[in-house]
């Protein structure tokens, strides 16, 4: 058996003319698509960047509130977010910390709630020898470092 040939016409000026017309059209709309398809995927991230930060909010809003802590966005979401910190506090001797979340050893498409359970106070271990947990107060903003003069820099 043998593969079926494949007969090329030759084509007239004008069907060469239009061909190429054809071309230049699919070119153009090609790069149309790529560019609208682009603006879609940066108005997608913006409006999902949006969505974590607000899911931040709502988390530490609700344990201001009084609420429970689960469930709880994730460690990613809340660094995509731009929540860096978690504020815990001790209930027994009321020391208050920012846990860094970038430096958090933990996996990070677990909930931020699930550090409760490693997380233990310093202050109440060197006092008492117990290892007492924190409450987690919320996330909060990394604050972004200004611009310091070199006297700010003299005083360190």
């Amino acid at each position: 058996m043998s593969a079926a040939r494949i007969l090329h016409i030759p084509l007239s000026g004008r069907d060469r003319r239009h061909y190429a017309a054809e071309l230049r059209k699919a070119e153009t709309a090609y790069l149309y698509l790529l560019r609208e398809a682009e603006a879609a995927h940066k108005a997608a991230d913006l409006a999902l960047a949006e969505v974590r930060r607000l899911e931040c909010e709502i988390w530490s809003t609700r344990l201001f509130l009084g609420g429970d802590d689960e469930p709880s966005p994730s460690i990613a979401d809340a660094l995509r977010g731009g929540y860096g910190l978690l504020e815990v506090q001790c209930r027994h001797c009321n020391h208050t910390q920012m846990v860094d979340l970038t430096l958090v050893i933990w996996p990070r498409q677990r909930p931020v709630h699930t550090l409760r359970r490693v997380l233990f106070c310093a202050k109440c271990a060197k006092r008492s020898e117990r290892k007492r947990r924190p409450d987690l107060i919320g996330l909060r903003v990394r604050p972004e470092p200004g611009p310091s003069s070199p006297a700010a820099a003299m005083r360190r």
